[in-house]
């Protein structure tokens, strides 16, 4: 058994008392107090395992997991990220990081670049997609095991930083130097008319820019003549509780309640709409699912518990708890935990956890029991409920439950198709393909692609001959059943190397049943 295993319960109560004796002036009167002694005791132990253990130890090392094992023990949320980890864990909720601004691929031991942001400092430099990219700073990097960590490293740094690239372009080298810049991660996924008054916004997550974001994009639609919007937070793991409050705060009039926040330590703070929103007398929809969780079910649990919105999807995830960063001297950060979300009606949506509960396990439970696949209105039986405004019944107890529940669609699904999903056939593949014919695919926009370009007989063929050798044998009867899915990925794939990644959404749109059923919702309406 590994050493820091035998020696977490001690090192846990060793490293809380340290963590309590910076703040300890605040609370020990006297020197001789229970506290004191604590830190004392604790201490001592750690200097005889230092000093008299069997094996030589570390003790930062046994710090660092001390502390992660005292969080582990608190509730599934409160975490600690290590110093080297701090920034790549907060460019996303930040919204930008430092870089050259590609999007790539590893194929064949390559780093194919796949798209170039626009504006960004590759683009500048002449970076194309296509491009192999072979060296970085003369250190070569093709054919020597190459990993998307190592490309992060490597790429990645400090705005204004010089780096110099190697392509391998139509079988010519090339070096290129780039300047490497604040490159933006958006957290809007997709923006689109689906209809010439229906709009759709995918917001990924909620990061420090998502109100600006999605303030823009409820403009650029509306410009468009959007009077109805459907606002996608499927998949969306949550983020900053302020982006959350900026995005119902759109849909709100002054003086709505968004949520409200309490903990043992932490008074009840409520949080309400302003005077500011833009979109405040139009029908929304919110797509969730139970990938949807925190910010996003401050969201869908504000528009909801306001009778604003109609959910429509499957049971959101339950994370109700509210963690706040604190900043250690070393440069590693503690996620704490510090109070619970309410939504408007006093829900507070945190699904059970502690003790005998096996909280990872959950979502895959949902799928076993069938949840997902239809409702069972035994479920409600035993959750407390809450009663919008309007008279709507809401329920607490582990995730937002939906206004209207669409089961999963596993219409076309086979092992075949899931065998397909689960390789990099389709990326591969499509890659390989635009490589060869992007000249040839002259389209205006992501729309005028959408509506013109089509898969031929010929290339499904090429494509399961291609997947064959990845070991891949094509299964005829799962083939024709899988036939039309395997089709609009493979268009899917095409349309994100043309474009960019939010093309998916669109080329998707006709097998996805949760933004169908909207569609037809506000055909009703």
């Amino acid at each position: 058994m590994k050493i820091y295993l035998l020696l977490t319960p001690v090192l846990i109560a060793v490293c809380a008392a340290m963590a309590y004796s910076v703040g300890a002036g605040k609370y020990i009167s006297t020197k001789h107090s229970a506290q004191q002694q604590e830190i004392s005791k604790l201490s001592h132990v750690l200097e005889m395992i230092e000093n008299e253990y069997v094996d030589s130890v570390k003790r930062d090392e046994l710090i660092e997991v001390a502390i992660k094992n005292m969080l582990k023990e608190l509730d599934p949320h409160s975490a600690y990220i290590p110093a080297k980890n701090t920034t790549e864990e907060n460019e996303r909720l930040l919204g930008h990081f430092g870089g050259v601004g590609i999007r790539f691929i590893i194929l064949r031991d390559t780093l194919m670049v796949t798209n170039v942001i626009k504006g960004g400092p590759s683009y500048r430099a002449g970076i194309k997609a296509s491009d192999r990219i072979i060296a970085v700073n003369d250190s070569i990097i093709a054919g020597v095991g190459l990993a998307i960590k190592d490309v992060h490293s490597k790429l990645k740094g400090q705005s204004g930083t010089e780096i110099k690239l190697t392509i391998l372009r139509e079988g010519k080298e090339q070096n290129i130097a780039i300047v490497r810049g604040d490159i933006p991660l958006p957290s809007i996924n997709a923006i689109y008319n689906l209809t010439p008054e229906i709009g759709y916004i995918k917001i990924d997550n909620f990061s420090d820019q998502t109100g600006l974001e999605f303030a823009q994009a409820l403009g650029t639609l509306k410009r468009k003549g959007m009077r109805k919007l459907i606002l996608d937070l499927r998949y969306n793991g949550g983020g900053f509780m302020h982006a959350a409050v900026s995005v119902a705060d759109e849909f709100l009039k002054a003086g709505k309640l968004i949520v409200y926040t309490e903990g043992t330590h932490q008074p009840k703070k409520e949080i309400r709409a302003t005077a500011y929103g833009n979109f405040e007398n139009n029908p929304v929809i919110v797509l969730i699912n139970s990938s949807s969780a925190s910010a996003s079910e401050i969201v869908s649990g504000a528009l909801q518990d306001n009778d604003r919105a109609t959910i429509v999807g499957r049971r959101s995830f339950g994370k109700g708890l509210v963690q706040q960063p604190k900043h250690l001297e070393d440069g590693s950060e503690i996620r704490l935990t510090v109070s619970r979300y309410y939504t408007p009606t006093g829900r507070c949506i945190q699904k059970a956890y502690g003790e005998g509960i096996d909280y990872g396990h959950d979502l895959v439970n949902r799928y076993e029991n069938g949840e997902l696949q239809e409702l069972d209105s035994a479920h409600f039986e035993n959750l407390e409920k809450f009663t919008t405004p309007k008279g709507k019944v809401v329920y607490g107890g582990g995730g937002i439950m939906p206004d209207i529940f669409v089961p999963i669609d596993t219409t076309g699904s086979s092992i075949y198709y899931t065998s397909l999903m689960y390789s990099t056939a389709f990326r591969d593949f499509c890659f390989d393909y635009i490589d060869k014919n992007r000249k040839s695919l002259n389209y205006k926009n992501v729309e005028d692609f959408n509506k013109n370009y089509k898969i031929t007989e010929t290339m499904l063929a090429n494509f399961t001959t291609y997947a064959e050798t990845l070991g891949i044998k094509i299964v005829e009867k799962e083939y024709q059943h899988s036939k039309a899915r395997i089709k609009n990925q493979l268009k899917a794939e095409i349309a994100t190397y043309l474009f960019d990644v939010s093309a998916r959404e669109l080329v998707s749109m006709p097998f996805d049943k949760d933004v169908q059923e909207s569609l037809q919702f506000f055909k009703k309406k």
